[in-house]
Formats: structure tokens, sequence, C-alpha cells
């Protein structure tokens, strides 16, 4: 088999330390060797007999593992009118996105989710968690060949309507998404504020059963955030009779101090296999729990701006206290682009403004964007793992035009911390399982 050589300046494996000079070796879509330049070439030299068989590919910036998307919705790509404007409060963005998905005009879904999948991938995103409304948008990341996960969104079913025919209509629309040949599906229960507690309750047992993984909106908006309990004696009491609450809003009206992250926790919504988008709103209490879970957190600061979540994402705390955490643009109906070094960015900033104090987090942030995101839809190991550049992995590689300078281990950090600050656009190609999916660097 032919072996690919890519040489940079800078490789950032992410599973291990950063290589000055390095190089990539790939066969047959994995990463064969990764190493020193100097390394890998004795390598090549000890494994290969006939040296025509190597393409060498030499790049001046730094190449990472393809970044990991963990939140987005690619159908609403051609939305993007609505993301670009700014609103008043969540419920004017909104009625905002209600006007244009609810309008009776007929929306190309199926082109925009593949629009959609284009932009990530000519940004240096090869895999992602994308949440999925209309069927015929199923198929986006297959579409570039990408990896990841299409999530089949359930929202606003209550719970008589979940009974009687919930179920069975979930079951017809994932057969109908598997027939386009998806192979990679899950299920995202939208959010606690839109669903009943019975589909709450089923929509987890059902997605474990057919062995998939789950993905919720969750902590996004104010009225998902705890409280001091008021008429209820304590915090925990509402727990003990939670099979009366029909909903979490119904449990909110009761007065229950209990946050959206705590009730779906009684109803054992969370878990390993699950990952949330946004955690705006997260107490300590909050965050524990979804440590203790095994939740990880898909971070979207632009787009909780843009829709008026009335906070950000406590980061530092998060960093601070260990969660698991990944990065997510949400879709173009409440972010500007699909480009997450735009998020990574933002997060740098906002990190630092809330007093984050540590010298790793480039290196956090560079995590998130990748490892992290594999890691939240269990991608990160076995054959074709994700997010990270090591022998045997999948062969998915980014290159940025970034200037890089390695001479002092000061100069080092400096060009990690001007990737992730000053990244965004500076994608020249992408590699996809060995597979050169875009390229403005050798065509």
């Amino acid at each position: 088999m032919s072996v690919t050589l890519y040489e940079a300046p800078l490789v950032i494996p992410v599973t291990g330390p950063v290589i000055c000079d390095g190089a990539v070796a790939v066969r047959d879509g994995r990463v064969l060797h990764v190493g020193t330049r100097d390394w890998v070439r004795q390598k090549l030299a000890e494994d290969v007999d006939d040296r025509s068989q190597v393409e060498l590919r030499r790049w001046g910036g730094l190449v990472t593992p393809g970044l990991v998307n963990a939140h987005t919705h690619l159908q609403y790509t051609g939305m993007a009118s609505v993301g670009s404007r700014t609103y008043a409060s969540f419920r004017d963005w909104e009625l905002a996105f209600n006007k244009i998905y609810d309008s009776p005009e007929p929306k190309p879904w199926r082109q925009w989710a593949h629009d959609g999948a284009r932009q990530m991938v000519e940004a240096g995103t090869t895999a992602a968690a994308d949440i999925v409304s209309d069927v015929e948008a199923a198929d986006a990341l297959a579409s570039q060949g990408m990896h990841g996960i299409a999530y089949w969104e359930v929202m606003d079913w209550n719970n008589e309507d979940w009974r009687r025919k919930g179920p069975e209509d979930l079951l017809d629309q994932i057969h109908a998404i598997r027939a386009m040949g998806v192979t990679e599906l899950g299920i995202s229960p939208h959010a606690p504020y839109s669903l009943g507690s019975g589909p709450l309750l089923d929509l987890p047992d059902i997605a474990r059963q057919l062995g998939m993984r789950l993905h919720i909106h969750l902590g996004e908006t104010p009225a998902e955030a705890g409280k001091l309990p008021s008429r209820l004696t304590n915090q925990t009491s509402w727990a003990w009779n939670r099979t009366e609450w029909q909903s979490f809003n119904d449990l909110k009206r009761a007065g229950a101090g209990a946050s959206a992250i705590q009730f779906l926790d009684q109803l054992a919504v969370l878990g390993p296999d699950v990952h949330i988008a946004h955690g705006v709103h997260a107490s300590r209490e909050d965050r524990r729990i979804l440590r203790q879970r095994g939740v990880s957190v898909a971070l979207c600061p632009r787009s909780n701006r843009i829709t008026c979540t009335e906070a950000d994402a406590p980061i530092a705390r998060y960093l601070e206290e260990g969660n698991p955490l990944s990065v997510g643009t949400d879709s173009l109906s409440s972010s500007p682009s699909l480009d997450v070094l735009d998020d990574v960015a933002f997060l740098y900033d906002l990190a630092i403004s809330q007093g984050y104090e540590e010298l790793d987090l480039s290196h956090r942030l560079i995590r998130m964007m990748t490892l992290g995101g594999a890691e939240a839809m269990g991608l990160n190991c076995g054959p074709k793992r994700i997010g990270q550049i090591n022998v045997g992995a999948s062969a998915d590689l980014a290159f940025f035009d970034v200037p890089v300078d390695v001479t002092s281990p000061q100069a080092l950090e400096d060009t990690l911390e001007r990737f992730v600050r000053h990244g965004s656009g500076t994608c020249r190609a992408t590699v996809i399982e060995g597979r050169l999916a875009y390229d403005r660097i050798w065509s």
C-alpha cells in the first residue's frame, strides 16, 4: 500500500507532546507513524522497500487532528439571517427562528445541511455532533465523508400524546434515516422544557436499547437555572415525589428550586453516553452532577450571546473543577460561522475574564476542540478513534496557516496561543481518513 508522508514544523498529536519538525505517515486511511521528521523517515525506510510508494507533502504551518464540532444543526445553514441579528431575549430569538422554520415555503434542508458540512470541512473540521429535525437532512456528515453522529431531535411531546404514539413515530423516523444509509445515529431529546417527563424517561431507555448515544440542550435558558426553594421545604424534597411531576415546567410552576440538570439527573437521563450543549446555567452542584455522571459539555459561547441566554457558560469553573469539555458552533441560525476556532477564541477571552489563571489554557482549548469532542461522542477509543494523531487512529488531519516559532519553550507557547486566538479562517487543507477532502496547498 502507498504511504503519504506529511511534514510540518509543528505537529500537535493531542494524545502526546507537541512535535517540533514533525511528520505524520498515513497508510490505508490510518496513521502509520507520527514523530519527528527524521524518526518517521527512518521508520518508513524500514517499512517500505519501494520509495516511490511514499508521497511527500510538506507544509509550513502547523498540523492538528481534524477538529470536532460537538454541537451543531447543519440543516439550518440557510437560516443565517436569524443568526446575524441581535435580540432582546431568548424568546425573541426563538420567535425569529420559528418565523422561518414554520413558514409554509419549502426549505431545502438537505442542500443546506450539505452546504454546512462543506463549510466545516473547509474550516478543518472532520467530525460533528449534528442534530437533525427533518429526515432529509440526516446525511449531511456522510455527504462529505465526515465522522460523527447524526442525532434525531425529539421535541414538543406531552406525556399523553407520547404514550399514544411517540415511540412508534420515533422508530419510524429512525428506520427512514437508516434507509438513507446513515449508520452513526443518536437521539436528541431537545430540552427539559420542551418535553414531558414521560418522553424524558423513555428516550434514554430507547437509545440505550438500540446502542445509540444521546445529546441534549441543557442549562441553556435562564428558566433552567436552579434557585433557592420557596414553597418546597428544601432543595431535594421535590425528588422524593418525582413521579408526580408531569414535566420540568410543572416542577418550576410548583416553586421547586431544582435546576434542569438536577431534574434530568433524577430521571436517570444523564450518563457517560450523553453529552449536553451549552451548560450555561450550571451551579456548582450541577457541575458536580455532570462530572459524576461522566457527561461532557459542548460549549457554544457565540450562540449564547446571540440567543441572549443572560449569562456566559462558567468555563473557568468547568476547567478548574475538571468537567469534560468540548466545543460547538451551534447553527448559523444562532452563530456567525461554523468554524469552531471562532468559538475557541471567544472561550479563551471568556476564561481569562472569569479569572482562570493556569498557564495551560491554550492546551486545554486545543484538546476541547479535538479529543474532547471525540470523547463527547464516544469516538475517542477503538480502531475508528478520532480527535488525536497516534498510530492506528483514523488519519484525520487539519493544516493551518499559522506562523510557527519553536526556537524556545516560550516561543512555542506563543505559537499555540496565536493558534487558539487567531486560527479561525486559516485552514488550508483537511484530510479525512487519509483522503484529501479540502486542499489549498498541494492542488
